[in-house]
């Protein structure tokens, strides 16, 4: 086993190194890359002290007996974080890794099989692995395999022929090596308020939206809500409400409450109830979630709302032009996205974003379930009947994937049963579902459904196409919501044609990447068996770009709320940058056109701050006169501050016959062990950073997450079951606080909250000059000790020290050499130093005595 000393020590020899063999060759390496001869004539005595002792660097520190909390990488990638024991060994300087089988295991290492697969390779059969621990070489048992310990950065490397290792898909991170969740508490935020007023009629509104947690042990507690007001009425509504728990030996998600069925195959129900359903976060990457996104245009700085099944999800303002919302956390699988764009007029349209899953495939002898049961808590059905869903899938090869189902209710039975294919020309599957609903004082209806989905993704052209769904259903067919509603209605003596009976459904998403940019399309088609009416909703776009200009051109189909009719709308923005920098500001145009009038805006926004945390932007516009009114121009202005502890913003417009304010903020808060911390972003699996006393250190490299007093940050948007990697940036920390690590590793549960420490040295930072009584400075590489013994630091060129001390004055020890003559001591003051007016670090002067 080869062994690192501690970073500052490695660097150091390995400097020497380069120079000495550089210089003359005369370093011989033996055949263990650690032992190494420096040649002492490079570094020549001076008058009136011993030679400086390079034999110190010919070996690297051994590793002592004990045990080290290390990070395990293994053929360079993060398997782990292990408690790793080394014994002393005859024979050996430094101690040995002890192994044992299980150890290996969880390495990826293939231990069992390896005397088959090196005699299948035409190597050497290695003794077989003993059944209890042994510390040593990883290559007597692995051939070809080698590990190197790094005591001073806590990781371990393995480097193992491929042949040894265990099968196992990219992107994968043992059960084992979940981290374990901490007790915690949160709140996340979203508040937006909004004055309108319009022909002198004044309108107020508001939006609070809360995601609030709490996390004891491997339980987590979670409620979804949101507070709305307006002029009219004002009140809070509850989306979910749940307790959750995984279940790695299952790859399952229990959770109980107010829930929601998964909605693969059938329509996403809320219920108040119990659902246990494979999580496939928990697998290999063969299958991952999916949400949509929503894209739109806004006139005006506008507010945004999005719905899911009538439940209000989502609100956020948007400035003036294109918007995407990439960050939505859907209910359900299945179950259309409404989206409504009020605009600082009080206009306001809507439009559907498609949202199902795509074709059913799964890998070869892999399958997943789901279960649900409860009684259902649907909007617009009072009667709450009781509901049980179950659902099967199973990879069968990687041809044919096999799926069925049934949805058992009161008075309604739906089964269903289906098929997936893997072709050539893309993911195709089919499934038929029927249904039998019993409707109060008419008997029963019957009927069927056929479904056909499509997706395929043209890697070689950049195109991916998905036919979400194409659906015919026959009169009497009814999906759980439509047949409980119904039942409702006749049991009520209602109109029972006011509950919809679907009769066919076309979705539709395509993407293709081009050269110089890229085209998408989403659209969906709606027609009933007892509406005349029908109602198709898109979305087209292409965007590209032409030198520094770009550009986007996007089509929509949209309601108008206030009027009630279909709306079409054409918009074209051209963005050009105004100079050179990165974060020079852009100005941009956009010419709209709808079935009635036409309009033009023309805007600049841009960012500013040291991390991009402040984007600004202003726009006018003017719109044509109409057969309904005049002309309108309109101005308007937007501000959003992504501060430490939340991010805030702020609008305004005003235009002909109207005026428009919003201020918003968003962020979270999490209760904790610590104490308290504050965060502008979190997500629904987060790390809590603690690093003691490293204030103003940055949390990654781009984020505005930053240790706060109490030495904690949040990391947000952490990807469960994965490796995620979180880094500190000592940027803007004291210089009187050291990092001892400042990467790590984390592959949390969903949904948990997970600690990760930082450990830290404090003391306050000091550069010294010192010269010894010749006049000569302290040799380069001369270690640096305080009073009680501890280095405290390693002498740089020209007798520069930078070192980190813990009392305000004392006496510092600077040793070369064990000769007599290789050490002197300087005393030191801080109250006496001074920082040059280029730099904050104090600096001190003096003689070191021999």
């Amino acid at each position: 086993m080869r062994h690192s000393s501690s970073f500052s020590r490695r660097r150091l020899a390995t400097v020497i190194h380069s120079i000495l063999l550089l210089g003359s060759g005369s370093a011989l390496a033996a055949s263990n890359v650690d032992q190494v001869e420096f040649n002492p004539a490079f570094f020549p005595s001076d008058t009136g002290s011993g030679k400086f002792d390079v034999t110190r660097f010919n070996r690297g520190n051994v590793v002592l007996p004990g045990t080290y909390r290390s990070e395990v990488y293994v053929n360079g990638t993060w398997v782990g974080r292990e408690e790793l024991a080394f014994a002393a060994v005859d024979g050996e300087d430094s101690a040995q890794l002890c192994m044992e089988r299980n150890l290996l295991i969880r390495f990826g290492i293939d231990i069992d099989g390896v005397g088959q697969k090196a005699a299948q390779a035409g190597e050497a059969v290695p003794p077989a692995f003993p059944p209890t621990q042994v510390c040593g070489d990883i290559g007597k048992y692995v051939p070809g395999a080698v590990a190197e310990f790094n005591s001073g950065e806590g990781k371990l490397e393995l480097q193992v022929p491929q042949i040894y290792m265990a099968h196992k898909a990219r992107g994968y991170v043992s059960p084992e090596h979940w981290a374990t969740g901490m007790n915690a508490g949160f709140v996340r935020y979203n508040a937006n308020a909004y004055a309108n007023s319009t022909n002198g009629q004044a309108s107020n509104s508001g939006y609070l939206g809360l995601n609030a947690g709490l996390n004891l042990g491997d339980w987590n507690f979670r409620h979804n809500g949101s507070y709305s007001s307006n002029s009219y009425s004002s009140g809070y509504q509850s989306s979910a409400t749940y307790v959750q728990r995984g279940f790695s030996g299952i790859q399952s998600q229990l959770m109980a409450g107010q829930i929601y069925t998964t909605g693969e195959f059938f329509d996403s129900i809320r219920l108040r109830g119990v659902t246990l359903a494979t999580d496939d976060r928990m697998m290999p990457d063969s299958l991952t979630g999916f949400a949509p996104i929503v894209r739109g245009v806004a006139e005006t700085n506008a507010k945004v709302t999005v719905r899911q099944r009538g439940m209000l999800i989502d609100e956020v303002s948007v400035a003036p032009g294109p918007f995407v919302l990439e960050d939505l956390f859907p209910t359900g699988y299945g179950g259309d996205l409404e989206v409504t764009v009020t605009e600082a007029d009080g206009r306001q349209r809507k439009f559907i974003v498609p949202f199902a899953s795509n074709a059913n495939l799964l890998r070869p002898g892999y399958s997943r379930y789901s279960f649900s049961v409860g009684s259902m808590e649907e909007l617009g059905i009072s009667s709450n009947p009781w509901l049980m869903q179950g659902t099967y899938q199973r990879g069968f090869s990687n041809l044919l994937t096999g799926y069925t189902g049934a949805t058992v209710a009161e008075g309604y039975y739906s089964p269903l049963i289906g098929v997936a294919f893997n072709t050539p020309v893309g993911a195709l599957s089919f499934d038929l579902t029927a249904s039998r609903t019993d409707v109060p004082g008419l008997g029963s209806l019957q009927g069927q459904s056929v479904q056909v989905r499509y997706n395929k993704n043209f890697a070689e052209t950049g195109t991916n196409f998905a036919l979400g769904a194409f659906r015919y259903s026959t009169d009497g067919f009814l999906g759980a919501r439509d047949a409980a509603q119904l039942r409702e209605v006749a049991t009520n003596g209602g109109d029972l044609t006011d509950v919809g009976r679907l009769r066919e459904r076309f979705d539709i998403s395509i993407s293709q990447s081009l050269p110089s940019g890229s085209v998408f399309l989403t659209g969906s088609s709606q027609q009933y068996w007892n509406r005349q009416s029908s109602t198709v909703d898109f979305t087209a776009g292409y965007s590209g770009s032409w030198g520094q200009v770009n550009y986007t051109i996007t089509a929509q189909r949209s309601l108008d709320l206030i009027s009630d009719q279909t709306r079409n709308q054409i918009d074209l923005t051209f963005s050009l940058p105004i100079g050179d920098s990165p974060r020079s500001p852009t100005l941009s145009t956009t010419l709209s056109r709808n079935d009635k009038q036409g309009s033009a805006r023309a805007g600049l926004s841009g960012m500013a701050g040291e991390r991009n945390q402040i984007n600004y932007g202003v726009s006018t516009s003017y719109a044509q006169a109409t057969d309904t009114g005049p002309s309108n121009s309109s101005s308007d202005a937007n501000l959003t501050y992504r501060g430490q502890y939340a991010q805030t913003s702020g609008s305004f417009s005003q235009g002909n016959g109207y005026r428009s304010t919003s201020l918003g903020a968003t962020g979270g808060v999490v209760i904790h062990p610590g104490g308290v911390t504050f965060a502008p972003e979190m997500g629904d699996t987060f790390g809590l950073v603690h690093a003691p006393g490293a204030e103003g250190a940055w949390v990654g490299s781009g984020g505005n997450s930053q240790i706060g007093s109490n030495g904690y940050a949040v990391i947000p948007y952490l990807t469960p079951y994965r490796s995620n990697s979180v880094e500190l940036d000592p940027k803007g920390m004291s210089h009187d606080v050291e990092l001892k690590t400042a990467s790590q590793n984390v592959a949390p549960p969903a949904g948990s909250v997970v600690m990760l420490n930082f450990d830290t040295s404090t003391g306050r930072a000091l550069l010294i000059n010192a010269v010894r009584a010749d006049g000569n400075p302290v040799p380069y590489g001369a270690d640096v000790f305080d009073e009680l013994g501890t280095s405290v630091g390693v002498a740089g060129q020209a007798g520069k020290m930078f070192v980190r001390v813990a009392q305000t004055k004392g006496e510092l020890t600077v040793r070369w050499s064990e000769e007599r003559g290789g050490m002197c001591r300087i005393p030191f003051d801080l109250g006496t130093a001074v920082a040059p007016a280029h730099t904050t670090l104090p600096q001190v002067s003096g003689l070191c005595k021999g």
